[in-house]
């Protein structure tokens, strides 16, 4: 019947409710210890008999205001079984985000098996092409980002299939992450990128609406 609620319901309801007040545990019990600025990862996994949750607060350096990052070799498989699916599994991720920062560069950035635009390691690649701003469809395989989606709902930002040389000849090119926001790209591998007035104004139009709405 329309309207009953199942146990299904009832056990995600009561489950969510747990998450919260685990997340309120712990970001009281280390507000003084991680400063101002704090990441916060939710982990759950099945467990055997019922879900097991882990709630971890550390604090989180402030990013600058540009960033570097670099083109590397390997590849997202868009087919994946997880294509864009948020794992506990970062061996592949932090393998070759050290490579990048072995080289000075904070971000390593990948094409898919179709040699496409996806995404970096930990972060969402934008490019802007005649004030026009893009990002990888998730057929790409990139992850669904929040912070992608909301520069997608705010500000008009589309999606397009883009061919991995883009990186070579876009206007701008900028990331964005839960702890980045948007991140104008300084430098990529040689090139240097002097003029970033649209992911600028992204990056200040960013910081003021999520100021407004933390839960957005």
């Amino acid at each position: 019947m329309y309207g009953r609620r199942s146990r299904g319901d009832d056990f995600a309801s009561a489950f969510l409710a747990v998450i919260h007040t685990a997340i309120g545990e712990v970001v009281s019990a280390n507000r003084d210890a991680v400063g101002e600025l704090a990441r916060l990862r939710v982990t759950m996994t099945a467990g055997s008999e019922r879900p097991s949750l882990l709630v971890t607060c550390v604090s989180q350096p402030a990013w600058g205001q540009t960033t570097t990052a670099m083109t590397v070799p390997w590849v997202r498989n868009e087919r994946s079984a997880i294509a864009g699916a948020k794992t506990t599994s970062y061996a592949e991720n932090f393998a070759v985000v050290r490579d990048a920062q072995s080289k000075g560069v904070s971000e390593a950035l990948m094409a898919n098996t179709v040699g496409l635009l996806c995404e970096g390691t930990t972060s969402n690649v934008f490019v802007v092409i005649d004030g026009e701003v893009l990002t990888p469809s998730l057929s790409s395989g990139c992850l669904s980002g929040v912070t992608r989606e909301l520069v997608l709902e705010w500000f008009g930002a589309k999606e397009a299939q883009l061919g991995f040389e883009v990186l070579q000849t876009a206007d701008e090119v900028f990331l964005t992450s839960s702890t980045r926001e948007v991140h104008p790209v300084e430098q990529l591998d040689d090139r240097v990128l002097d003029s970033r007035p649209v992911s600028t104004e992204l990056r200040v139009r960013f910081h003021e609406r999520a100021a407004q709405d933390v839960d957005p």
